[in-house]
């Protein structure tokens, strides 16, 4: 039954003035790492997802579960789940995924922090390793293994390595996604934790200024977390994507300036996505700063006069 925080949880001041509610708290003793999950309406999956976290290799973690507001049965399939290391809470009120993960985060007891999305998966040793590389590095990631139905795809490409300037090479491509993430606790609130104006590009942003501040980033070409495509998936909304790709600019604007190529292409692909939304004025805004920014940038041109014609 929800009641109020037990006394270990309400010293953490901001539960308080989110409205976070102790469900049920994780009772095992000294984990060494909490995996924190936002949920939202994912009664169908979220199942699957806590059990890929159960079944880890490295059994001494905590379940940090923050429901959203859900309106399905999410709760109740999570209720169901007799395991002392998972601890539920809830916010009163919807407040988007990056609120939720802060607040995960704050009920953490361990000093290091994974993060799982509730519609994914994880393979069996990725717990594992983080640990391992946490002991000599502040954030540890891994490959991704993207699915679309039959389709795989896997992020980073095969090949793919960490450069020495982490923040230059992130700029202008996002390749860390939450659910392969894992860092120290201390770097996480000294990068500020996400921001809950992003309505996409959380991770992307967090890293960016986990770079900026520079934290020491460790990449484990292992597909070890799995993410599935689901229809209310953020990476669905292209809208929300414009709005967080703006967001970004804005934040990291004085760097990406002395990177015109780079900025370019962010430009670049808030036009398409606006194009294929049809708001055809704003992508030939976009598509011209792109080639002004890029003259020989021919796509850009393509596309600003396919959006002249409104095609």
């Amino acid at each position: 039954m929800a009641g109020v925080l037990p006394r270990e949880y309400v010293a953490q001041p901001k539960a308080r003035r989110l409205d976070l509610v102790c469900i049920r708290p994780a009772i095992a003793p000294s984990p060494l790492i909490s995996v924190v999950m936002p949920s939202y309406n994912r009664a169908g999956v979220i199942g699957r997802a806590i059990a890929s976290i159960r079944n880890q290799t490295l059994d001494r973690h905590e379940i940090i579960i923050v429901d959203d507001g859900s309106t399905d049965d999410t709760l109740a399939v999570i209720q169901r789940i007799a395991d002392p290391r998972i601890a539920l809470f809830q916010l009163r009120r919807n407040s988007g995924a990056p609120t939720a993960r802060n607040a995960g985060v704050g009920m953490a007891r361990s000093p290091l922090i994974a993060f799982q999305d509730s519609d994914d998966e994880w393979q069996p040793g990725l717990l594992e390793l983080h640990v391992k590389v946490l002991a000599r590095a502040d954030v540890s990631f891994c490959q991704l293994d993207q699915r679309y139905g039959d389709q795989r795809t896997l992020y980073p490409p095969p090949g793919w390595q960490l450069a020495h300037d982490v923040y230059d090479q992130l700029l202008g491509s996002s390749h860390i996604s939450t659910q392969t993430l894992a860092m120290t606790r201390a770097i996480f609130d000294r990068a500020g934790g996400f921001d809950p104006a992003m309505p996409r590009f959380q991770d992307w942003d967090l890293v960016l200024r986990l770079a900026r501040i520079g934290a020491r980033f460790h990449y484990s070409d292992q597909p070890l977390a799995i993410a599935y495509d689901s229809k209310d998936s953020l990476t669905r909304d292209q809208g929300k994507g414009i709005i967080g790709r703006r967001r970004l600019l804005e934040k990291h604007g004085e760097a990406l300036a002395e990177r015109p190529g780079t900025l370019a292409r962010h430009h670049y692909v808030m036009g398409s996505q606006l194009r294929r939304l049809r708001r055809f004025a704003e992508a030939r805004v976009a598509f011209a700063t792109a080639l002004r920014l890029s003259p020989l940038h021919w796509r850009a041109a393509a596309q600003w006069a396919l959006a002249a014609l409104q095609r």
